[in-house]
């Protein structure tokens, strides 16, 4: 954690903008100097200037008494501190490499490669990805839970087995995402997702906390208590606001209904906090929903869902959302709460560069059929549905990789463009852009797939946190 220039507030390592006050932050080892104590800020190597930049790794050279790694004339690296992903179909934002190799050092990609690197046999750590595919690692900015384990009400170790779990997935970024609750147990979950972001894990990074919020439409409020829902100038409201403000560094999105009373005020009062709002749950109609974007909301919340359908003569929150091409939008992608031919026209109406794909899961994911409470309500699992007893469709039980091979199985769609939606869009929505993407300098978050799409291995920050 660094203090911003502007405001002080401490901002992660993986952060463009002041979580805070949103400046822009410096550019990482802007000014720094040899002998600068640099060993734990994370940044050791990228496109900026710093004591390892990246480079040819066909630049190895033998130095004293054993053999080191010389990348383009930085400081020599011990082959022990690299690591060779060689051989692998790789996935780069706008090239595929088949096949190409990448180098990992000190959590970080120091190198892109044509064509398969042999084994140096020099002490570095080698693996042979032939016939694999090698893309971003997935985000999900959209989660609350899985295997049993529900975000409002996890603790600690449960948010550390939420990322082990997570990781055997795919996904090496996950922003965990709350239902509509009380200020007590809010506290303790921004508590919580405060603490297991400071600490190192071996599962996916938690990015912070979405909160589906309180502030949204009672008409769709879908699987959300309804008891738990305000205006956000209600008196009520107050108590919620203060932890949004004293946790603000913790809370990456949260979802609004642009139409509730008080709703466009609470947006700018997010946005000068840093805090991304995404529109949803919304009766909003079209007029509404631009004054929400207007105001500063940047995202729309699975789009579709948990609101008013597209008509040609009231285009709402959904017409509202497409038209705008700034505007990220979600969608669940299960195949069951959008239909797949409606998945394929939004995609390509609005650009794989602004769909960020999300699960939406619930603590039954990964589960099968069954019975469990999911924000105080009874949910049941038939069928690979989860229902509340109403019948409403209470969230999915898919996972990232399952969205994968949904989206290019089923639908058809380019692998390159799907690892956008679940990688790259993601990030760039959060306004981050060291994640989510293979690059030189980009923190070593990989995924290593099968001929089927499934998971083989997951790398975060260049540690292996999972293999099959």
């Amino acid at each position: 954690m660094k203090p911003c220039p502007a405001c002080g507030a401490e901002y992660d390592v993986i952060d463009a903008i002041c979580p805070r006050c949103g400046t822009e932050l410096p550019a990482p080892y802007e000014g720094w100097k040899e002998g600068d104590d640099d060993a734990d800020d994370g940044y050791d190597t990228g496109e900026f200037p710093n004591p390892v930049p990246a480079g040819d790794a066909d630049s190895r050279t033998i130095m004293g008494d054993g053999s080191v790694w010389q990348l383009a004339g930085s400081q020599a690296l011990p082959p022990s501190m690299v690591t060779i992903l060689a051989g692998a179909e790789v996935y780069l934002e706008e090239e595929v490499l088949s096949p190409g190799s990448v180098l990992l050092a000190q959590g970080r990609i120091v190198s892109i490669q044509h064509g398969a690197i042999p084994d140096p046999q020099d002490g570095s750590t080698f693996i042979d990805l032939t016939g694999k595919t090698l893309a971003p690692g997935f985000i999900d900015i959209h989660s609350h839970g899985m295997m049993g384990i529900d975000t409002n009400e996890a603790g600690l170790e449960e948010f550390q087995h939420l990322a082990r779990e997570a990781a055997r997935y795919g996904v090496t970024a996950l922003v965990p995402t709350t239902v509509a609750c009380g200020a007590a147990e809010l506290s303790r979950v921004l508590q919580h997702i405060h603490t297991v972001r400071e600490k190192v894990g071996d599962g996916a990074r938690i990015l912070g906390v979405h909160l589906e919020s309180n502030f949204i439409s009672p008409r769709f409020k879908g699987a959300q208590p309804a008891e738990a829902l305000m205006a956000p100038d209600d008196e009520q409201a107050w108590p919620l606001r203060k932890l949004i403000d004293d946790y603000a560094e913790d809370i990456r999105i949260i979802t609004v209904a642009p139409e509730v009373p008080g709703a466009l005020e609470l947006i700018s009062w997010l946005c000068e906090r840093g805090i991304i709002v995404s529109l949803g749950h919304s009766a909003a109609t079209y007029e509404e929903a631009v004054a929400g974007f207007d105001a500063g909301a940047t995202q729309a919340t699975h789009l579709f869902n948990a609101m008013p359908p597209l008509h040609h003569r009231a285009p709402g929150l959904v017409g509202a959302a497409l038209e705008n091409d700034e505007v990220f939008t979600e969608l669940i992608c299960d195949g069951m709460h959008i239909h797949p031919a409606v998945l394929s026209t939004i995609i390509s109406a609005k650009g794989a560069d602004r769909i960020m794909a999300v699960t939406d899961s619930l603590r039954g994911a990964g589960m099968g059929p069954g019975e469990f409470m999911q924000g105080g309500q009874h949910v049941t699992v038939q069928n690979n549905i989860a229902q509340l007893d109403n019948g409403t469709i209470a969230g999915s039980l898919t996972t990232m990789d399952a969205i994968v091979r949904l989206l290019v199985g089923q639908l058809g769609w380019d692998v390159g463009e799907t690892f956008l939606m679940v990688s790259t869009t993601p990030a760039t929505g959060l306004g981050l852009h060291e994640i989510g993407r293979i690059a030189p300098g980009a923190m070593a978050d990989l995924v290593v797939l099968d001929e089927a799409l499934l998971v083989e291995m997951t790398f975060v920050g260049g540690r292996l946190v999972y293999q099959r």
